[in-house]
């Protein structure tokens, strides 16, 4: 493996992480307008629409460059996801425990 393909396969990574951060951004804007929607059902089935042919033809000019790139991509795709949960996890409150209840 030579430098230029390792820098192929570098790109193809960050170009799978960048479409995953485009993914679920859009996915978390959307979540949190949902509630003040007017037709929740037909913003969610658009935003859903929108952010998946945007991927697809992200993966789709990426696969261009091969197997490798796309492997590369999908495992920037998914380091991205990883990323965004620990970005977006939320302190949880302990729970409540009930001392009167038998065991």
């Amino acid at each position: 493996m030579d430098g230029n393909e390792l820098a192929g396969l570098g790109m193809a990574l960050a170009a799978g992480a960048a479409l995953g951060a485009i993914f679920f951004a859009g996915l978390w804007l959307t979540v949190r307008r949902l509630p003040k929607a007017r037709s929740p059902y037909r913003f969610y089935a658009l935003s859903l629409l929108f952010r998946l042919m945007l991927v697809l033809a992200g993966f789709y000019l990426l696969a261009a460059g091969g197997y490798k790139d796309l492997l590369a991509a999908g495992t920037g795709f998914m380091v991205s996801r990883q990323l965004w949960l620990l970005a977006k996890r939320t302190q949880t409150a302990p729970p409540v425990r009930d001392d009167k209840q038998e065991s």
